[in-house]
């Protein structure tokens, strides 16, 4: 008898839980309450047990009953406020419809954007390159061969390509947008003013101003009778589009062996305004730009006589710029997936 009256709780309790309105939780009453219902005739059923035994099968008849009436009047209950609820959200159609939430531009994104419609205006025009790289491409056709000390600096990801029939050592993620230099040159013919904006990757020491993941945009022209002072003029004034005319700037000399000469460029600090800061190394200059006339040897790889046409090349800092445009004392905040910073943009 105790089995059965555990059985008929475990089985209305059950239903009681699942009823999905009044009326089918008023029929679970009737199935197992009512005059003809299952708990009902197991309680007329104690009075035909052994008289000893019907005292503890009667309480727990009882217990049987408590809990179905309680749990009836909770889920009772709960429906009720559940059809409150319901009535009050209930839409009107005559009122205006709630406006989704909508992203927005990721400010690298912007960025560069911006850069590469400043550079159309002056004539350029946009490609696009592999992030996954030969040495040919990223070190040879840049003047850059196997024994330069110039490869040490770059501290190259090289793939794994153990299991295949490619030379080790040729594939790698590139640590330069300047590879796609030797890849448009050998396919296009001087007169050519081109930007390339990419993702790079060096196996670098990560802080306030340097990432193993950053994005530059590359840019190169060839043509008849280019001299520096078109390098420094293009410099000035695209630096002064993206960052205002009051924008102070500086070259200072420097080496790289995909150009003869070189120059490195730097913009006042714009996180800390010239008093010296973690992202500027106290410096109160950061280094933007990278330039420089482009290689005679650069040229020759390519098939472009040396004698005939010159050119110069440069490759802007994004990630840098970005965060100096933006006054933020730390680039890996660009990477930060929290909304809360992504918003301010």
């Amino acid at each position: 008898m105790e089995e059965s009256l555990m059985q008929i709780k475990n089985s209305a309790v059950s239903m009681i839980i699942e009823a999905e309105d009044q009326k089918e939780l008023e029929e679970i009453k009737l199935q197992f309450l009512g005059r003809s219902g299952k708990l009902t005739l197991a309680m007329k059923g104690i009075t035909k047990l052994p008289t000893g035994d019907r005292r503890e099968v009667g309480q727990l008849a009882n217990e049987v009953k408590r809990v179905l009436e309680e749990s009836i009047n909770e889920r009772s209950n709960s429906l009720k406020t559940q059809e409150s609820k319901k009535r009050r959200e209930k839409i009107d159609i005559t009122n205006p419809g709630v406006r989704p939430d909508i992203g927005h531009i990721h400010p690298m994104s912007q960025v560069l954007y911006e850069v590469v419609d400043v550079f159309k205006g002056i004539g350029f025009q946009a490609a696009d390159g592999p992030e996954i790289e030969t040495d040919h491409y990223n070190f040879e056709m840049l003047n850059i061969p196997s024994d330069h000390p110039a490869r040490d600096t770059q501290q190259t990801l090289y793939l794994d390509t153990r299991q295949s029939k490619v030379t080790p050592g040729e594939i790698i993620l590139r640590t330069q947008t300047s590879s796609m230099q030797g890849r448009i040159m050998e396919k296009v013919k001087p007169p050519i003013r081109i930007v390339v904006p990419g993702k790079n990757f060096r196996y670098e020491q990560v802080d306030a101003s340097h990432g193993f993941e950053f994005w530059q945009v590359e840019g190169f022209v060839v043509d008849s009778n280019v001299r520096l002072t078109d390098l420094f003029g293009t410099i000035e004034y695209v630096l002064k589009k993206l960052m205002g005319e009051k924008t102070k700037i500086k070259f200072a000399t420097t080496n790289f062996p995909f150009v003869e000469p070189g120059v490195d460029t730097y913009i006042s600090c714009t996180v800390c305004n010239g008093r010296g800061c973690s992202f500027c190394k106290y410096s109160t200059w950061s280094e933007i730009m990278p330039a420089g006339m482009i290689h005679p040897n650069v040229l020759k790889a390519v098939g472009y006589d040396h004698q005939k046409v010159a050119g110069f090349a440069f490759a802007i800092g994004l990630s840098r710029l970005v965060t100096l445009r933006y006054q933020m004392d730390d680039l890996r905040l660009l990477t930060n997936p929290d909304l809360r910073i992504l918003e301010q943009f």
